[in-house]
């Protein structure tokens, strides 16, 4: 496969995943890989790495179009490199990798991942993962929790959940107009609500966190929706 990366007339404009694009993150395009997917790119001449997260398309298949952060990682301006898809759980590696350079540029990242425990992730990479998980893993997982709230049941009662209201609009088509400006793995995790007796809406983001991870979420997304607030999860 070859490695190339961004020019940078595409900077600010919306990927195919509905983020937008910046080449400060690193994150590339492919033409297949579903969005989310993690992919461990190796520049086969001088073994340096990257991990990257598909959010885009590109027209070939044989291509992997990275972000100038990324490509510049591994010494690439279009080159032949090797590419690895990777799984879900090692969403918190591609976020910390600006902590792993000296790993990455010595091609050891496989070796040092099957040492080390993956650092913490943050609210948004894990709402990410989630959501790129497949139909069988949600159904385990969901099958898991009801073990886990049958056998912890006074820990439930406890622990509330808080999600995200990110807006009221007049209409349901305007809410969905609005939340495409959404990266893809919020957009996922959408409800929306109608208001008895009028034709409002309320556009709810249902993450489920505890309260000081859904304020990491609500900061992330009060540039797109201002009148954004923490509200209790009602699951």
């Amino acid at each position: 496969m070859r490695g190339t990366y961004y020019s940078d007339r595409f900077v600010g404009r919306k990927t195919s995943s509905g983020e937008v694009f910046t080449q400060d993150k690193y994150t590339a395009a492919h033409n297949t890989f579903r969005f989310g997917t993690l992919l461990l790119v190796t520049n086969t001449n001088n073994n340096k790495q990257v991990i990257v997260r598909v959010n885009d398309r590109c027209p070939k298949s044989n291509i992997v179009d990275m972000t100038r952060k990324a490509a510049r990682q591994i010494n690439i301006g279009s080159l032949h490199v090797q590419v690895q898809v990777l799984p879900e759980s090692f969403y918190p590696y591609w976020e910390a990798q600006d902590q792993l350079i000296e790993v990455m540029s010595n091609g050891e990242f496989l070796t040092y991942a099957a040492s080390n425990p993956p650092p913490k992730a943050s609210a948004s990479s894990k709402l990410a993962a989630n959501n790129s998980a497949n139909d069988s893993k949600k159904t385990a997982k969901t099958s898991d929790d009801k073990k886990n709230n049958q056998s912890h049941a006074s820990d439930v009662v406890v622990r509330q959940l808080y999600d995200i209201e990110l807006c009221r609009c007049a209409s349901r088509n305007t809410a969905k107009k609005l939340v495409e400006q959404l990266p893809i793995y919020y957009q996922n995790s959408i409800e929306y609500e109608s208001l008895v007796g009028n034709n409002e809406v309320i556009v709810f983001l249902r993450v489920s966190m505890k309260k000081e991870k859904a304020e990491e979420v609500l900061d992330e997304v009060t540039g797109m929706f201002p009148d954004a607030k923490i509200v209790k999860s009602n699951l």
